[in-house]
Formats: C-alpha cells, structure tokens, sequence
C-alpha cells in the first residue's frame, strides 16, 4: 500500500469519525447568524412559492426535451428549498476573501452544523410526533442507514483525490448530504 494510499483512507476515516458524532453537537455550534441566513432564505423560496399560486403540474407545462428540463428547473430554482443549500458556506468563503482548503472546510463545516441542527430538530419531531411504534422503528432505521450512507459516501473523495482538495469535497459533500436530509425529513412535517 503505498504512503498517499494509507493518507486517503486514514483521512476517510477521520471523516467519517468525525461527522457521526457530528449531530450531538449541531444545535451549539450552529450560530445563531448562520442560522438567520438559512431561515430566511427557506422562508423566501415558501413566498416564491406562495407568490406561484395555482399552477397545472410542471410536468404537463414544460417542454420536453433537455432544454426544457433545464429551463424549467432554472425557473424552478428560486421555489426550491434546495436552492438555499451554500447560502452560509458561499457568505463565509467570501468574507473570507479567498478559497483556500482551510477557509472551504471550515465554511462548509459551519454550514453542515446549521442544516444538521435543521435535522435533528425535524427527526426529533418526527419521533414525538410519530404514529405508533412501527413509524419510529422505521424511521430510525432509515436514519441510521442514511447517516452509514453519507459518512461512507463523503468518505470517498480521500480516496480517489489523495490531496488537497480531499478534505473541502468531503466537507461539501457532508454539507449537502445533511441539508438534503433535513430537507426531505422537514417535508414529512408538513
């Protein structure tokens, strides 16, 4: 096994150490300002949304074809919740005024904590809120599975990159992974 070989799968599994325990700390180091910024941008995508009105079904409105699917998912873009994910991370590189690997990995980190305590306060309502033993089962095993996914997913950049940009790719990809999470168990709230 060769030295940069060895590098990459024990920055893999620092990750993926380092991003299981992640949620018992989420909600304390997500600050209150990265926390302002992603609310009030989901908020905004909820009056674009609104502000849409009635509308016949996307797929029966937009042309067929590759450029219709990406005309379609431009217009899209401002009523979608995904469309928030990097909103802290882009603010942060930015103040920052460069995008080294230090600056990306400590932004996208910040942002992760924020879309993580986002998570757990939906999973946790979810729980509280469940209907029956069988939903709560189900979907701490759907949460269990999602989190063995993301670390072993965001993993794998340290293996195929073997430096420098290794660690803010797997940074990125802990970020979007757990705001599409929350996203998809803040949907189940509603």
């Amino acid at each position: 096994m060769t030295l940069l070989r060895l590098a990459g799968l024990l920055l893999a599994g620092f990750l993926a150490l380092s991003h299981s325990g992640m949620s018992t700390k989420a909600a304390e180091n997500a600050s209150s300002g990265d926390r302002a910024a992603l609310a009030a941008c989901l908020e905004l995508v909820k009056k674009n949304e609104a502000a849409r009105g009635v509308h016949d079904s996307d797929e029966l409105t937009e042309r067929a074809g590759a450029q219709g699917r990406l005309a379609a998912a431009q217009a899209a873009a401002p009523r979608r919740a995904d469309s928030c994910i990097g909103v802290v991370a882009t603010a942060c590189i930015q103040s920052e005024g460069n995008g080294s690997t230090a600056t990306m990995v400590q932004c996208y980190g910040r942002e992760a904590e924020t879309w993580d305590a986002r998570l757990n306060a939906a999973y946790k309502a979810l729980l509280a809120n469940g209907d029956g033993q069988d939903v709560a089962d189900g979907l701490r095993k759907t949460q269990r599975n999602w989190v063995a996914f993301r670390d072993s997913a965001c993993a794998q950049p340290a293996v195929v990159f073997k430096g420098t940009m290794a660690a803010p790719t797997s940074a990125y990809c802990v970020l979007e992974l757990t705001a599409r999470q929350a996203l998809w168990l803040e949907g189940w709230l509603q």
